[in-house]
């Protein structure tokens, strides 16, 4: 039920933002499935977004808000809920932009307070931290920035992740990142073992075969 409510709710603000900016309304950008996941040993985190349709990232209204555009709010500790303290945003590390794809075709990451004047860009938020490529093959969207550039050092962080249509909100969540796995030790040895093994055993049917009358001979294989 409450999935149906946000749903109806997502629906008429979409309506509403396609009033307003003049643009022909489309089903309103939702997230299928996203995720996360850390590669440790290279301190880098893997970011997926599985949209249910496919985002407009270059077309902009006069207000220079793209057509459809997302945000990730890191708060490094792991904690939820995500927004908290005062101001609301105070736990936040970092702002993970993809607000501003369309200024220069990648994704910039922020750092959360201001110390100046704010860029034209910037959505109020603070300096740039870094900026990454990102991928879209149809729906799924894909990039990989460094733990550095969102101010996480162990790989366990929590996270927000909004979707926009010409500035309003039609998705929201909130979740953990995931350390990708690899394999114990004791797998990995036991694999090659049983590898070795079975190379060993191919060989030596081959060389029982290369024995045999019936290759020996030329006689016909079955």
């Amino acid at each position: 039920m409450m999935n149906l409510q946000k749903f109806s709710v997502s629906m008429v603000g979409a309506a509403l933002i396609a009033l307003g900016t003049g643009q022909i309304a489309q089903a309103v950008l939702l997230v299928e499935s996203e995720s996360a996941v850390v590669n440790f040993d290279a301190k880098e985190v893997l970011f997926t977004i599985d949209f249910n349709r496919v985002p407009d990232f270059f077309t902009v209204d006069e207000f220079n808000r793209q057509a459809d555009s997302f945000q990730y709010f890191i708060e490094a500790d792991g904690e939820f809920p995500i927004f908290r303290g005062s101001p609301y945003f105070s736990e936040l590390e970092s702002i993970i932009r993809g607000e501003e794809i369309n200024v220069a075709g990648d994704i910039r990451i922020r750092d959360v307070f201001s110390v100046g004047p704010s860029e034209p860009n910037s959505g109020g938020w603070g300096n740039i931290r870094g900026s990454v490529p990102y991928s879209l093959d149809g729906t799924v969207l894909k990039f990989s920035a460094p733990l550095q550039f969102i101010g996480d050092s162990d790989g366990l962080f929590s996270y927000g992740l909004e979707l926009y249509e010409f500035g309003g909100t039609t998705d929201s969540l909130e979740n953990k990142s995931t350390i990708a796995s690899v394999p114990e030790p004791n797998f990995a040895l036991g694999a090659l073992t049983f590898g070795a093994l079975s190379v060993g055993l191919r060989q030596k049917r081959k060389h029982k075969s290369a024995l045999s009358p019936v290759n020996q001979y030329g006689s016909v294989k079955a």
